[in-house]
């Protein structure tokens, strides 16, 4: 004998049956998708923000680009003149240089370990960023206008350097010149090593040949 359900019984089994599946529905899909849009929401807010603060960055360089570039400029210059991580090895190049430009020869390239310069406005760079110097004691035979053309480079030779201690003696017809050389450079780790641009540091030798081949 079949069972046959009362129209209140079937009301009931149906709203039962919609609260179960609502139930099913909030446990499972919408408290996930719920979650998820949270979740979207924040990371939008946060794309937000960092975008206002990237157009912030883009306007503030915007607005002081020239002064930007022009510093760009003055630090090449800077690096031209006081290099970063300058060491004896280009010391050796620079003073050969500079001695080829005044005529001057000399038989010793040997620079001592550099020497720290303390200064009160490199203190709140911290340890790793401080200018310093190395230096060769040198003995020329040369004239008094050898002499002259190298003190009358040091305000325009890059790289900075200056003499100290310079004696003078006469020598026969020339002088006997006792120096002190010191080439200048700056600590800074951050500084890509400086490079040799080979056309201003070696100059090509004549062969005799104009084709050494033939």
């Amino acid at each position: 004998m079949s069972y046959k359900l009362s129209s209140r019984e079937k009301n009931l089994l149906i709203i039962g049956l919609i609260v179960i599946i609502g139930f099913v529905f909030y446990s499972f899909v919408y408290s996930n998708l719920s979650q998820r849009l949270e979740n979207l929401k924040t990371q939008y807010e946060t794309l937000t923000a960092e975008l206002s603060r990237l157009n912030m960055i883009i306007n503030n360089y915007n607005a002081h680009k020239g002064e930007i570039e022009n510093a760009k400029k003055e630090y090449a210059k800077l690096k031209d003149i006081i290099p970063p991580n300058q060491n004896a090895l280009f010391c050796v190049v620079d003073l050969k240089r500079l001695l080829e430009t005044v005529k001057i020869s000399t038989s010793s390239y040997m620079f001592e370990p550099s020497q720290k310069i303390e200064l009160g406005n490199t203190k709140n760079m911290g340890d790793q960023f401080y200018p310093y110097y190395l230096s060769s004691r040198q003995t020329w035979n040369c004239e008094y206008e050898n002499i002259h053309s190298i003190l009358d480079k040091q305000p325009n030779f890059a790289p900075l350097f200056t003499i100290d201690s310079l004696n003078m003696t006469k020598a026969e017809n020339k002088l006997m010149v006792n120096a002190v050389i010191k080439f200048y450079g700056f600590n800074d780790p951050q500084s890509p090593a400086r490079e040799f641009v080979l056309n201003k540091t070696i100059k090509k030798s004549p062969s005799g040949k104009n084709n050494l081949f033939k």
